[in-house]
C-alpha cells in the first residue's frame, strides 16, 4: 500500500499568498519550482501530485490571464462566469484536463512507475482522481 499523500504545506502557502503575504509568495515560487520536477518526492503518487500542484498553479494563471494569486482570489463571480464562457469550461475541469493531458503527453505513468517500481496500471487508474483532488484544493483556496 502506498504512503498517503497530502499537500498541506502547498495549500497553506497558497492561502497565505492569497492573503497578500509577499514573503510567502517567494516561498510558494520556490516550492513550485521544486514541484515542477518533483524534487524530494517520496513515492509515485507524491511525485505525480507535486507535478499536478505545479501545473495547477501555472494553468490557473493561464486560465485567468493573471499571475497574481491575491488578485485572482478577488475576482468577482461575474468575471468567473465570463471566464467559463471564454475558456469553455469551469476552472476545476480545465485544471484537471490540463493535468491529465500533461501526464499523457509526457508518458508520466510509465516513467513514474519505472522510477518507483510501482504498478503502472494502478497509477493510470488513479491519475484523474489525483488531478481532481489537487484541482479542487486549488480552486477552494483561490475562489
Amino acid at each position: 500500500m502506498s504512503k498517503p499523500i497530502e499537500f498541506s504545506d502547498f495549500y497553506r502557502l497558497l492561502t497565505e499568498v492569497k492573503r497578500g503575504d509577499q514573503k510567502k509568495k517567494e516561498e510558494l515560487d520556490w516550492l513550485l519550482a521544486e514541484y515542477e520536477h518533483a524534487k524530494g518526492s517520496e513515492g509515485a503518487y507524491d511525485e505525480l501530485g507535486q507535478i499536478f500542484c505545479h501545473i495547477g498553479v501555472m494553468e490557473l494563471y493561464e486560465y485567468t490571464g493573471v499571475d497574481n494569486i491575491t488578485f485572482i482570489s478577488k475576482i468577482e463571480s461575474s468575471i468567473w462566469d465570463y471566464l467559463i464562457v471564454r475558456v469553455g469550461e469551469e476552472l476545476d475541469d480545465y485544471l484537471v484536463k490540463k493535468m491529465v493531458s500533461h501526464c499523457e503527453n509526457h508518458n508520466l505513468a510509465e516513467k513514474i512507475s519505472k522510477k518507483w517500481d510501482f504498478p503502472e496500471k494502478e497509477l493510470i487508474e488513479n491519475i484523474k482522481g489525483l488531478a481532481v483532488y489537487v484541482a479542487q484544493g486549488i480552486v477552494e483556496v483561490v475562489k
